[in-house]
């Protein structure tokens, strides 16, 4: 007679079965190869990490997996922090620099803010021939700029996370911007012709009309 009785195992048991296949995808996607099982692991790590960050598995086309850390768009990365309560604001922004500051939405709070150069880019050896950083130098730098303030005033929100523009330094290629991401947001003042003046928005901790 045939045993139909399920096994049932522990609960640390299963978390431990689930830390092992992990493991394995991860060790897979930090090889380097481009064998069907490291490209299968990284895949399977993308769906992983979009249901850890919240989102619904079919988001996982939104990330990147580049040897074992997972990257994400800067706006998605900005949304993230938005469903934290905070907001990421560009309140300065030219082709030689953008400052970001991260805003509470509920009190209206300045946390700090963050400058990136187009002279830091060049230092980290970024812009090259062709890339993003020379078609779209406004856009990376407000990329860069709203992690790193991420990074300084609510390290919870990116803590394990990297954006695809800062790719360029690990995988040593280009970032590809997809044209909806290559959309200027309308920000008062931030995109206009002429340089905004830094004395126009308000000092760190002050309120900020244009976080609202």
């Amino acid at each position: 007679m045939t045993d139909t009785t399920l096994e049932v195992r522990p609960a640390a048991q299963l978390e431990l079965d689930q830390f092992a296949r992990l493991g394995m995808w991860l060790a897979a996607a930090e090889s380097g190869q481009s064998t069907t099982e490291a490209k299968g692991a990284a895949a399977a790590l993308r769906i992983y990490y979009a249901v850890q960050l919240g989102l619904p598995p079919l988001a996982a086309a939104e990330l990147s997996v580049i040897k074992g850390r997972v990257f994400v768009g800067a706006k998605l990365l900005r949304a993230l922090a938005a469903r934290a309560g905070l907001r990421v604001v560009r309140v300065y922004s030219t082709h030689e620099k953008c400052t970001a500051a991260v805003v509470d939405r509920v009190t209206g709070e300045e946390l700090g803010r963050t400058d990136y150069t187009i002279e830091d880019a060049k230092k980290a050896g970024l812009i090259r021939s062709g890339s993003a950083w020379e078609t779209h130098p406004a856009r990376m730098l407000w990329a860069r700029a709203s992690k790193y303030a991420l990074d300084d005033c609510a390290p919870e929100v990116t803590l394990g996370i990297w954006t695809a523009e800062e790719g360029d330094e690990i995988a040593g290629q280009p970032t590809v911007i997809d044209a909806e991401d290559q959309e200027d947001i309308p920000w008062p003042d931030a995109l206009a012709d002429d340089p905004p003046n830094p004395s126009d928005y308000p000092p760190a901790g002050a309120d900020d009309d244009t976080a609202a």
